[in-house]
């Protein structure tokens, strides 16, 4: 268990600006402890270091400052957890998903909402993901409630991102039983807004999830970081119905990334909107048509899931500054001023995904590329 200074430490270290899990997991194994880092870091901060962390807010991993944050933000996030019934857990806390402790870079905090009960007996379960477009069909959503649902009461909890469509009826179809909703922005932040009810219904019967500080609105670059959760958390991820530059085949990838099962829903070839899904099938997702195709399936992995539940150590990356800036030129001399879509450029340099999502994170901040509708990047025009 952490000491509630160790603790206090940690929180100022990860909230600070230019730390993100993979620099805070790093410096931890150097200094120790958060109390230990925290001593240092005004010196860090006066300095300039290099880093290379894939969720780093920085732009320039060769010019980076520290900046620290105040006890007064600190004060504020404890009030405002306070005042809704929040919690913030660490790594090495119970109430912190035993899954995600095996991910390259997991978070170092997160912050909950719902009844600790209820969040330790989810653990106890499957944990599934349940993904798919915004933009769904009638017939994907009807399918996705009623697939959902059927999970739910054979001892498994459905995880998803609260989005519009196909996350939308996988909370609804599992709500009754218990869901977990895994947000962009802060944990008191509801986006979209049309799903304000919905997200009241899952604080009372589930879980709500962030990783990033009280009061934050989502941003584009928040997602992946929210998408490595959600593939993160779960034994499996199902993608229900997904375009051909959906997000959601990213969280797919980055399922296969992390050695969980990917499962994909088949669609009628002509739909623009299956795609995605039949793509995933012909480069090997398992196939699902019901509920129980998926029950089967774990019931036979079950072994290989309590093996996931017994690590707590956390698992971080090793990349050194050479490979990260090899990503970034890779990136570079790919690109355009005709955007390409996230997929296609991860396909065609041959970089594990979380490698490029950070890089193209990096290089957005820096103004080198921008990003656009429908997981498009591209160079920027006016350098």
């Amino acid at each position: 268990m952490l000491s509630k200074k160790e603790k206090l430490a940690r929180l100022k270290i990860i909230r600070s600006g230019s730390i993100g899990p993979s620099t805070f997991w790093n410096f931890l194994k150097v200094y120790g402890s958060g109390e230990k880092l925290l001593k240092v870091l005004p010196v860090l901060h006066k300095s300039r270091i290099k880093t290379f962390d894939r969720y780093d807010k920085s732009s320039d991993s060769s010019s980076q400052h520290f900046e620290l944050c105040s006890d007064e933000k600190i004060t504020e996030e404890f009030a405002t957890l306070k005042a809704i019934g929040g919690r913030i857990v660490f790594f090495e806390d119970e109430l912190y998903p035993p899954l995600l402790r095996n991910i390259p870079d997991p978070p170092p905090l997160l912050t909950l909402l719902g009844e600790k009960s209820k969040i330790l007996d989810f653990y106890k379960k499957n944990i599934l993901s349940v993904v798919g477009s915004r933009n769904s069909s009638i017939h994907a959503n009807k399918f996705c409630s009623s697939f959902c649902n059927e999970l739910s009461r054979e001892n498994t909890v459905i995880v998803s991102g609260l989005a519009k469509g196909i996350d939308t009826n996988a909370h609804l179809g599992s709500l009754q039983n218990g869901t977990i909703a895994v947000l962009a922005g802060g944990i008191n932040v509801v986006y979209p807004q049309e799903n304000a009810k919905l997200y009241e219904e899952i604080v009372k019967n589930g879980c709500i999830i962030a990783e990033m500080p009280c009061d934050t609105a989502p941003q584009p670059h928040f997602f992946p970081r929210r998408n490595r959760i959600i593939a993160g958390i779960s034994c499996g991820t199902v993608v229900v119905e997904a375009a051909a530059q959906s997000g959601s085949l990213i969280t797919a990838r980055m399922a296969l990334e992390y050695d969980r099962d990917v499962f994909a829903v088949p669609g009628f070839p002509l739909d623009p909107r299956s795609v995605g899904c039949n793509t995933l099938l012909k480069e090997g997702a398992i196939l699902v048509q019901s509920a129980r195709d998926i029950l089967d399936y774990l019931e036979e992995r079950k072994v290989i899931r309590r093996s996931l539940h017994e690590n707590r150590e956390p698992f971080v990356a090793q990349a050194s500054e050479r490979d990260v800036e090899q990503t970034r030129r890779q990136i570079m001399s790919s690109l355009s001023s005709v955007p390409i879509t996230i997929d296609e450029l991860i396909a065609s340099i041959k970089v594990p995904p979380q490698e490029v999502l950070a890089a193209l994170l990096e290089l957005e901040l820096s103004n080198k590329i921008v990003r656009l509708h429908g997981q498009k990047v591209c160079l920027v025009l006016d350098r």
